[in-house]
């Protein structure tokens, strides 16, 4: 049993998440369902990578009135750091502990000059590639093989603090006194640091494109400093790493990005722009610009244009364009518009359009134009239109297209070919007035479903063959008893192919079903039958001498009401 009760507040309204106090009471519980209780009873959410956090081991805790961060360390192993920001919690793999040994701490004129190195706490072992950073005025260094750093900042006569961090340890942070005279009119200026919310850790870094443009120096701080970020009004870069916040651009979201050939950015809340490309980490906002290509590790929401390709490892909540390919990993609540194809493996609410093909990874209530195909991996509720094929698992929707395929079908499959697996199949033989044997084969589902059918009038003096293809609906009328009207278009062999004999046929069918693979039906027919044809050949019988025809005003037209009369299998 888990016991929560209300947070206990200590002062005033802006405390720390983490000191609030809390009761927790559990034996042998999922850790995954204890972090959403709390999130639930506190009014904040946990952000952690799937990964790292095993939810399904158990914990048992009983406290009462204890912090959330002492609840968070019991049932963590202290094996953990925690920041937070706005109403978000981050949970950081962090079981080791730095130490920091400082060489040299001094103001030098307009500069404040810091040295020394980096340890592990424990081992003593200098550590190479950890991040040593100030918050405040976005300047950073990485330290070298011996663990040692030199970072050189603006002497602005106030405190100095200086963090140091590298992935799986906790982070550090120490404050220099400045050795200048402070003006006390001076306020200390707010730093701009606030943290992104992500759990996803497979970012652009992993990509190719961000292997091949982010360098080694860029990636290491990505990892040292997961999760924090600052923001800045402004980033001019010619090239990754040779921007105006060099080595740490990958951690500062701006509100305007200009890229001569290219830059890399934490994210953008306004507008950016890159004459070749564009890599983002985090999340872009408003309006997206490249010349080739687009890369971002977060969400979009606004208009993304790339020249030829752009890549979103989030979801897309707008407008997207691309000369070529558009990908999406998760959700797509808007338009996507490219030359060759779009791939959204989330869910989509919205429109792609590609003159290759569309893909849907989960349910999508969209509407899919595409010159060769289109697929929906999961339940699609739209409309798809494809010059070749359509594809969709669960189709609630309409399909438009030469070949239509589907797992089930509560939906509408129009074209030549129409396949549900998992839907209606059925194999004919009957006989009509016209033709004394026919085979059709019927497939789609009962809703609507192809028919192809072949038919043939057995008499050696007045033979007649017919071939073409039509639709049906089947209407259940119970468990055994249902009806089935059909509508079909056939050629009809005369003895002479240069003439034209179309025969369009609706039948009305009552159908028996005896059991689910075999039924019988019966029903009358209407028939109407155009001919260029006017005389008989030998051999072959005259349709227009078979039946009386309602209409006699025309030498190319007539027409019946006949009957059919047949048996399905399957």
């Amino acid at each position: 049993m888990i016991l929560v009760f209300p947070i206990i507040s200590r002062g005033a309204a802006a405390e720390s998440i983490l000191a609030k106090n809390i009761s927790v009471h559990v034996n042998n519980m999922r850790l995954g369902t204890v972090l959403k209780t709390i999130e639930e009873k506190g009014n904040f959410t946990f952000s952690y990578n799937s990964n790292i956090v095993k939810t399904d081991s158990l914990v048992t805790i009983n406290a009462d009135n204890w912090t959330i961060k002492e609840v968070l360390d019991h049932m963590l192993q202290s094996r953990f750091e925690y920041k937070e920001t706005h109403n978000f919690v981050i949970l950081r793999y962090a079981p080791l502990q730095l130490s920091l040994t400082t060489e040299k701490a001094a103001a030098e004129g307009d500069e404040y000059s810091i040295t020394g190195f980096v340890a592990d706490e424990q081992s003593g072992k200098r550590l190479e590639n950890a991040s040593v950073y100030d918050r405040s005025l976005l300047q950073s260094t990485l330290t070298g093989k011996d663990g040692q750093f030199e970072l050189h900042l603006k002497n602005n006569g106030q405190p100095v603090t200086i963090t140091i961090s590298k992935e799986f340890y906790k982070d550090t942070t120490i404050t220099f006194l400045a050795g200048v005279t402070v003006n006390p009119n001076t306020n200390k200026p707010k730093s701009l640091i606030d943290y992104v919310i992500s759990d996803d850790y497979e970012g652009i870094e992993n990509t190719s494109l961000g292997r091949l443009f982010i360098s080694t120096k860029q990636q290491i701080q990505a990892a040292n400093l997961h999760g924090l970020i600052a923001q800045a009004p402004f980033q001019a870069s010619a090239i990754p790493g040779v921007s105006t916040h060099a080595e740490f651009s990958g951690q500062v979201v701006n509100t305007v990005s200009l890229n001569a050939v290219g830059g890399y950015n934490a994210g953008v809340d306004g507008f950016e722009l890159g004459l070749i490309f564009n890599l983002d980490k985090g999340d872009v906002g408003d309006f997206q610009l490249a010349g080739i290509f687009n890369v971002v590790g977060g969400n979009v929401n606004g208009f993304q244009l790339g020249g030829l390709y752009n890549n979103v490892l989030g979801s897309v909540r707008g407008f997207q364009i691309a000369g070529l390919h558009n990908s999406v990993k998760r959700d797509l609540d808007g338009i996507q518009l490219s030359a060759l194809y779009n791939h959204t493996r989330g869910r989509v609410n919205g429109v792609q359009a590609a003159a290759l093909g569309n893909i849907a990874g989960q349910k999508a209530a969209a509407l899919q134009l595409a010159g060769i195909g289109n697929i929906a991996q999961q339940k699609f509720s739209g409309v798809q239109v494809a010059g070749l094929f359509n594809y969709a698992r669960n189709l609630r929707g309409v399909q438009i297209g030469l070949i239509n395929i589907a797992d089930t079908s509560s939906g509408y499959s129009i074209g030549l070919i129409n396949i549900v697996r998992y839907g209606y199949h059925k194999l004919a033989l009957s006989s009509n007035e016209t033709m004394n044997a026919n085979l059709a084969f019927k497939s789609g589902s009962q809703k609507l479903y192809s028919i192809w059918t072949g038919g043939l009038r057995v008499n050696d003096n007045s033979k007649l063959y017919a071939f073409g293809l039509g639709f049906g609906r089947e209407f259940s009328l119970g468990r055994h008893l249902a009806i089935n009207p059909e509508l079909t278009q056939q050629y009809v062999y005369q003895g002479n192919w240069t003439r034209t004999n179309q025969l369009s046929r609706l039948d009305a069918s009552l159908t028996y079903k005896v059991s689910k693979w075999f039924a019988i039906n019966a029903g009358p027919s209407l028939n109407l039958f155009y001919s260029d044809q006017r005389n008989p050949v030998n051999g072959y019988a005259y349709v227009r001498d078979l039946h009386h025809s309602f209409i006699s005003s025309s030498n190319s037209w007539s027409g019946w009401v006949g009957w059919t009369v047949g048996l399905s299998f399957f």
